[in-house]
């Protein structure tokens, strides 16, 4: 049966009721004209204008009522999405922060790794926020078939999970190398019958699976679908890593039983279908009967070989199956019933992900030509001379004349309605990420469609339309209104040519040559009347504001960190520039907000530091092509150049591009068309977020550290002759080597964890209880410090002297002869008991010379060190350091501290190659997929020479 379509007599809303627009058009006359305009009849010319107008407002309400998403849907159909909105999957994700979320994150990106147990231990010092043990459990479906040494296949999963985790650390954190679960096996003893019907593999291969699954039960991957459809939260699905190959709930994640009873075991094989009994069910260990409870260490995962239990029949101490009173022991094939079993499960598995959808669909919008304007001037009655033929040549020109003085009039509403529509359509504009460049979008992306490929890549003139930020929309009437060209002021000016051209054609030329004209006085009216840079800078803040807050941060907070900034000058465009740069970036820096940088997989840095002398700058100056000749002479690497000698051709371009553009004042323009490289240069990548710890990317750009240091570099270089010594132009020269320095290498500072200094570290413990001190022997490493120091702070007994003694074999506490050598050691109390301690930590350098401090010393009181340079004069002020302190305050991560030190140039030609040496010695060796820890270990204890002093300096202060 065909549909019936009729139409409801319902009150419309009030943009879409004509006879309620005029109503209300009427009733201002009314109260407005006084006397002086008393036909308000339909005949009256003003009352056919406002029914007019009052059409045109019902076309414009129709389209502003139109479904949002129809509005965001561009030409191609697509909905706009790209820096207008983040989608769930993208902004409610985060980096692994719990043991679920790393225990998510293993299972899904390790492939042979089946479930995982991390255990965690919190210590209380400042410098440590937690370390993990992990085990694997391996899916002994996914062989690694390049060996078939198991110890080998193991290693590479430990090595492959290892750098994973390091990947996505967080600030503080330790991961030590993972360890997979060694299998202890028993054998079952009892009786099993099954029913007459039975079938013996798929009865057996079900037990199996019931008891691994109960042991350690199987993490499900599935679809985001699914998951709403069983009624848990899209906030909840979503909470956590990004996953690849399903989502994780985290009931799904159960923990690994290392204890069972036989009656369990029992309660587990009668619930399996075809199972008609299960008794005297115990338990063997190396062919000894066990009267306690199957049970294993935290490193090890219970095993149940039915295969051996079911070897003999006539052995009393195997499992004995019958059915029908008949024993089946001694006919049963039981070579493939593991491997069944687990194919049986990894089939379910594979099925449940197969067709997994990982999240919400988008909508799908109809597109609608939002900009395209009637003009009210084609619908008027003929009789008023305003439409496409309603005037021509022939006519007296007083009639013209009459024509055109009520288009110019009827214009001005065109203009505004056609700027009302324009402003709808670009809705996505107004509410992006990303400032707007242009009102004008539409006559912009007219004039850049006229262009030629060679004109467009050689402009003539600086590209039309283009304003900072502007939040109001406008668009030309020259499609939309009929004959405009007289309306327009200068509309004659293109109007030549050869003499053999008629009058109309030259007419014609003109025309089209004004309209394609983006500089002429109407577009450039429209421009000057649409924008109002303070209004448009207030609006577009609020709008931003908005945005911030619907993604859960404080427009507040961030008004407070960017005060001061120096992107433009202006204060209410810098807060749009860094709130705009910020969002575009939230997404990256929301997910990875407490991680740190992958300490052992990030690129490796490069001490190189450009030698700036006075023909450098006059070469780079008068360098008109420097991408061109730069990068062709730099970069062109031969087979016989080491990586070493590559990656100094790397940083000497990029350290040469950088002084170019800030000897050329390419960072100094503060005219409307920087939007697009600024929003380029500080966009954040997830190679940035392998490379650097997040908070101190999110430093930088809330805190505007690169424009504080190009301002300084080129203050630095441009100076009158004769107005500095020889010394004072020596000592500016190399301040800005170091400043380009840490803007190309390190976006402005340099940033240690103390947790990875410490990793490099012997540890000396001692003991004391009244006047008796002890010291610990052997000297610990890192790991068995940490591990140690739990034992510490949480004792088993009041007796710690014995209980190291009986728990660590290998540990002797010997007494100290001298006590006094402690006296400036602080000890910690050790809680109900009478002992105190302390630890001191020690590293050696390539001389030999020991650098040694204790645990508690202020250096390591933080869990990061921030390292600038004292001599740039905006760091010097106190309002930014105020900024910083409160930045620390409301940005760090929770439990994590960090301390500011400020080098001088001499400090930092000392530590720069100190620091790169440590960096780099802790990258893992791609051949031996390890660490060098000796070399680590030397550059450490150079390195913490010289933080030391570092951090004796005072914070600088402007006189």
């Amino acid at each position: 049966m065909a549909q019936e379509n009729y139409i409801i007599d319902t009150q419309l809303p009030l943009e879409l009721d004509f006879k309620a627009l005029k109503a209300e058009g009427l009733a201002y006359i009314q109260k407005h004209s006084s006397n002086e305009w008393t036909n308000l009849n339909p005949s009256d010319p003003g009352v056919t204008i406002l029914e007019q107008l009052c059409y045109a407002f019902t076309e414009l309400g129709y389209c502003a009522n139109f479904p949002i998403k129809d509005i965001l849907t561009d030409k191609n159909g697509d909905l706009t999405v790209d820096n207008q909105f983040y989608l769930p999957q993208n902004i409610l994700t985060t980096s692994p922060i719990t043991v679920n979320d790393y225990t998510k994150y293993i299972i899904d990106q390790i492939v042979s790794v089946k479930n995982v147990v991390i255990t965690p231990s919190f210590l209380e010092f400042p410098f440590i926020n937690g370390y993990y043990t992990v085990y694997l459990l391996l899916d002994p479906n996914e062989k690694d078939t390049t060996t078939t040494d198991t110890s080998d296949s193991n290693k590479a999963t430990e090595n492959e999970t290892f750098y994973l985790l390091n990947s996505c650390r967080n600030v503080g954190e330790l991961f030590l190398k993972p360890i997979v679960l060694a299998p202890k096996e028993y054998t079952i003893t009892g009786n099993l019958v099954l029913e007459s019907d039975a079938d013996f593999d798929s009865v057996m291969s079900e037990i199996i699976q019931n008891i691994n699954a109960y042991i350690f039960p199987d993490v499900v991957q599935t679809g985001y679908d699914k998951l709403k459809d069983e009624g848990i939260a899209t906030n909840d699905i979503f909470n956590g890593p990004t996953l690849d190959n399903g989502w994780i709930s985290s009931e799904s994640i159960q923990p690994k039983k290392d204890s069972i009873q036989a009656f369990e075991i029992t309660k587990l094989i009668q619930e399996v279908t075809g199972v008609q009994s299960v008794s005297g069910i115990s338990f063997m260990l190396n062919q000894e009967t066990c009267t306690t409870p199957a049970t294993c260490n935290i490193n090890e995962i219970l095993t149940f070989n039915f295969s051996q239990s079911l070897l003999n029949e006539a052995d009393a101490s195997n499992l004995q199956i019958s059915t029908q009173g008949k024993s089946l022991n001694a006919s049963l094939n039981t070579s493939l019933m593991d491997e069944l079993a687990m194919m049986q499960q990894s089939s379910s598995q594979v099925n449940e992900v197969a067709a997994v959808q990982m999240a919400p669909t988008v909508p799908s919008g109809k597109y609608r030509e939002i900009t395209s304007y009637y003009s009210i001037q084609n619908t008027f009655p003929e009789a008023y001379a305003v439409g496409l033929n309603a005037t021509n040549d022939s006519m007296p020109a007083y009639q013209i004349a009459q024509s055109r003085q009520l288009k110019g009039y009827l214009s001005l509403f065109d203009q505004v309605l056609s700027n009302q529509f324009a402003q709808l359509a670009n809705i996505d504009k107004l509410f992006s990420f990303k400032n707007a460049i242009t009102g004008a979008p539409a006559d912009l992306e007219h004039y850049n469609n006229i262009k030629t490929p060679e004109q467009k890549a050689n402009p003539a003139y600086p590209a039309p339309f283009e304003v900072f930020s502007p939040t109001y929309f406008y668009q030309s009437l020259y499609e939309s209104v009929p004959n405009a060209a007289p309306l327009l002021r200068d509309n004659s000016i293109f109007n030549f040519g050869p003499v053999s051209e008629s009058d109309a054609t030259l007419a014609h030329k003109s025309w089209l040559a004004y309209q394609d004209d983006p500089y002429n006085s109407y577009m450039y009216g429209l421009l000057v009347y649409s924008e109002d840079n303070t209004v448009n800078l207030q609006r577009r803040n609020d709008l931003l504001d908005h945005l911030l807050a619907r993604h859960g941060e404080s427009p507040l907070i961030l008004d407070t960190l960017i005060y001061g900034t120096v992107y433009s000058g202006d204060f209410l465009k810098d807060r749009v520039i860094i709130k705009s740069i910020y969002l575009q970036n939230l997404a990256l820096l929301s997910y990875n907000r407490t991680k740190a940088y992958n300490s052992i997989g990030a690129l490796l840095l490069n001490d190189f530091t450009l030698t700036i002398t006075a023909e450098l700058i006059n070469e780079l100056e008068s360098n008109k092509s420097f991408e061109t000749i730069e990068a062709t002479s730099l970069l062109t690497n031969t087979a016989s150049e080491t990586q070493q000698q590559i990656a100094t051709s790397i940083a000497t371009y990029r350290a040469r591009k950088m002084l170019y553009d800030i000897l050329t004042k390419n960072y100094k323009q503060e005219g409307y068309f920087e939007t697009n490289r600024i929003n380029e240069e500080e966009k954040i990548t997830q190679l940035d977020s392998l490379n650097y710890t997040t908070i101190s990317l999110k430093l930088g750009m809330l805190l505007t550290l690169k424009p504080f240091y190009i301002n300084f570099v080129q203050d630095s270089l441009d100076y009158d002759p004769g107005t500095k010594t020889t010394n004072e132009i020596s000592l500016l020269r190399e301040q800005s080597e170091l400043a380009i320095w840490l803007l190309t290498e390190r976006k402005g500072m340099i940033a240690i964890e103390t947790n990875l200094l410490l990793q490099s570290g012997s540890f000396q413990i001692y003991i004391e209880e009244d006047a008796t001190c002890y010291c610990l022997s052997p000297i610990l490493n890192y790991v068995d410090f940490i591990t140690l120091s739990t034992v510490l702070n949480t004792p088993p007994s009041q007796d710690i002297v014995s209980y190291i003694n009986k728990t660590y074999p290998n540990y002797t506490l010997t007494t100290i002869d001298d006590p006094s050598t402690l006296d400036n050691v602080t000890f910690t109390t050790i809680e109900n008991t009478t002992y105190n301690w302390t630890a001191t930590v020690s590293w050696e350098n390539d001389q030999g010379a020991q650098n040694t401090m204790s645990i508690t010393d202020p250096f390591l009181a933080n869990t990061l060190l921030w390292i600038f340079p004292n001599y740039i004069p905006e760091l010097a002020n106190l309002d930014w350091q105020h900024r910083l302190s409160y930045f620390m305050d409301s940005q760090l991560p929770i439990q994590t501290t960090a301390c500011p030190m400020y080098a001088s140039a001499d400090n930092l030609k000392t530590v720069i190659p100190q620091y790169v040496t440590w960096f780099n010695a802790n990258i893992y060796s791609t051949t031996t997929q390890n660490i060098d820890e000796v070399a680590v270990t030397k550059a450490a204890a150079d390195l913490i020479t010289t933080l030391k002093q570092v951090s004796n300096n005072p914070a600088p202060t402007n006189a």
